[in-house]
């Protein structure tokens, strides 16, 4: 580092001197600024383009889809019971649903547990008899095994469960009120399902107090009734339930008959793993009991029923029936015909669906779409109009150093018009939109047609006034009342004009051909100004940019070094100064002491 020594001995004021020789020398220093500043803006300008061009393409890749179009609109009777959305691909007309019953997960809930209120109690308080076994569980997705011990909580077996839900799909949780778990499976349908038992011989169904009950016959089949028919009967809290089985009876049919009557007072009929008729029961304070014609508890092994240490628990499946034909469904949301149903409850009678093409919202849609075009081509032609301001170019470190900042901020403004002025890309751009939208598209049937012929131009005219004209460059006109009879005649035709994926750009439609040049577009502005995180070296602008700071950098060290010159010479200077100014002063006491 030179040591600066500023006009001891001249009196000179030395910075202000090598200040006014280093600003000739800065001139370039400040140019290259400049133009790193103007490339840096420049960039940024691009970017907010592309932007406005990427929010386009997006929406003209939605107007490829047919659904834009072909939209439908539903109207349900009872809209508390059912819900339902229609693709472009749903028929319109009318349907009849009803909904017998909806899909239920496999679930069931402990009986009371017997203790103090809350999840603290352990493991032996609900009667675990061994100090360590093993609960077997599994549902949806797999199985798992979770160690028990006698001193395990509620709590601590909630989150043990829970921390396999991922392998076994089944979740359970703890209500302090009623001082129950509640288990569940991740799916609904008759093909969900909960398994859980405990080893070494602990009976589960004692420990969360439920009232399960297992037969003993391993095989049932109709053919072994006596007599080949008869009556099977439920009986819970006073309230009975029959079921008619014939020689044709399979046990799979009555199971589901079963669960039909008995599932909505928390009853299901299963087989479980062993192949036996078996009953689960959410409420053990309300036992079940079976009676039946013909011998028939005897022959499904319920005469005598046992509690399991087992429990196995499956899900119902929806049950429907559209336009009289039923049909059974896993989950209660499901599609037929172009439609995606949501069940929400049962209905004891039939629930009216209206479906009929969404004219108005199709036109909404076009609109939208016209309108993004129309504000991108006014957003391209003012930067490709604005002129540039040749006389305000950023301001260097000095010229702000004499400004205030709302002078700054008013200079730069100006500085900044035009800077996308007459740019060939974005020219080009918009002049292939705007071709685009006045070609003929070729449809399905080999007539040809235009957006004109549907009632959307460069021009309109209503009352005798015709609105638009070459001056707004391109901007597009809407005459809904063409466009919705389009809509109405032809529904089909207006959404091939502008969806159609032909072999080649010349048979694609308007939408595709839209989609593709505004890729094109932002491709190129991405190559030359990059995106928000690009890397410098990536895209054109950059590159530039980077190559000034080199230079910026260069030059920074060369003009330190003739600053260090020029501060070197002063130093030298006052040092010969002070040294003839000694000299002097001693030459003047001389003579003065020899007088």
């Amino acid at each position: 580092m030179v040591m600066r020594v500023s006009g001891l001995a001249s009196g000179m004021n030395t910075d202000d001197i090598v200040k006014q020789l280093m600003s000739a020398h800065r001139v370039p220093m400040d140019k290259l600024s400049q133009k790193k500043q103007l490339i840096e803006w420049q960039r940024d300008d691009y970017r907010a383009m592309n932007n406005k061009i990427l929010d386009f393409r997006n929406a003209a890749f939605d107007m490829k889809l047919q659904s834009s179009y072909l939209t439908k609109k539903v109207a349900v009777s009872q809209e508390s019971a059912l819900t339902v959305r229609a693709t472009a691909d749903a028929n319109d007309g009318q349907y009849a649903v009803k909904i017998d019953r909806l899909a239920k997960s496999a679930s069931f809930n402990t009986g009371d547990l017997n203790g103090a209120p809350g999840d603290s109690k352990t493991m032996a308080t609900l009667g675990l008899s061994a100090d360590s076994t093993q609960l077997k569980i599994g549902g949806d997705k797999g199985s798992a095994t979770i160690d028990v011990k006698k001193d395990m909580t509620v709590a601590q077996l909630v989150t043990a469960v829970n921390k396999e839900t991922g392998t076994t799909g089944i979740k359970v949780s703890y209500d302090s009120t009623m001082d129950r778990l509640f288990f569940t499976s991740s799916k609904t349908g008759a093909a969900a399902n909960i398994k859980m038992e405990l080893a070494n011989g602990e009976n589960l169904n004692a420990i969360f107090k439920t009232g399960d009950l297992s037969g003993t016959a391993a095989g049932f089949t109709a053919d072994s009734l006596v007599g080949g028919t008869g009556t099977f009967e439920v009986e819970m809290n006073g309230t009975k339930y029959n079921f008619a089985i014939t020689s044709t009876t399979k046990m799979g049919q009555l199971v589901n008959e079963m669960n039909d009557k008995l599932n909505d007072v928390g009853v299901r009929a299963y087989l479980n793993a062993e192949g036996k008729l078996s009953f689960f029961n959410n409420d053990s304070a309300k036992p079940l009991s079976f009676s039946g014609t013909n011998n028939l508890t005897t022959t499904l092994g319920l005469d005598s029923p046992t509690s399991s240490s087992k429990i196995d628990v499956k899900g119902v499946n929806a049950k429907v029936q559209i336009n009289g034909v039923e049909a059974s469904y896993e989950s209660n949301t499901f599609t037929f015909g172009g439609m995606t149903f949501t069940a929400v409850q049962a209905s004891t009678t039939p629930i009216n669906v209206s479906v009929s093409a969404d004219i108005d919202k199709a036109v909404e849609n076009i609109k939208k779409f016209v309108e993004k075009y129309n504000s991108l081509i006014t957003d391209i032609n003012k930067e490709v109009l604005e002129k540039k301001e040749r006389s305000f170019q950023p301001l260097t470190d000095a010229q702000r150093e004499s400004m205030s900042e709302d002078q700054i901020k008013k200079w730069e403004e100006r500085a900044k018009n035009g800077l996308l002025a007459n740019d060939s890309m974005l020219s080009g751009g918009l002049s292939s939109l705007r071709s685009i939208f006045v070609q003929a598209v070729k449809l399905p049937g080999g007539q040809e047609k235009n957006l004109a012929s549907i009632g959307i131009s460069t021009f309109q005219i209503a009352g005798g006034e015709v609105t638009g004209s070459y001056l707004e460059r391109g901007k597009l006109y809407i005459d809904e009342t063409k466009l919705k009879q389009a809509l109405t005649d032809n529904p089909n035709d207006v959404a091939a004009m502008f969806t159609t994926d032909g072999a080649t750009a010349a048979q694609d439609g308007i939408a595709t051909r839209i989609y593709d040049q505004v890729s094109d577009l932002f491709k190129k502005i991405t190559e030359k100004a990059g995106v928000a995180d690009s890397v410098e070296t990536t895209f054109l602008l950059g590159k530039e940019s980077r190559t000034i700071t080199q230079q910026i950098n260069n030059m920074t060290k060369r003009l330190q070094s003739i600053e260090d010159r020029y501060y070197k010479q002063f130093t030298a200077m006052e040092k010969q100064l002070t040294q003839l100014n000694s000299q002097s002063a001693w030459l003047t006491q001389q003579f003065s002491t020899g007088g």
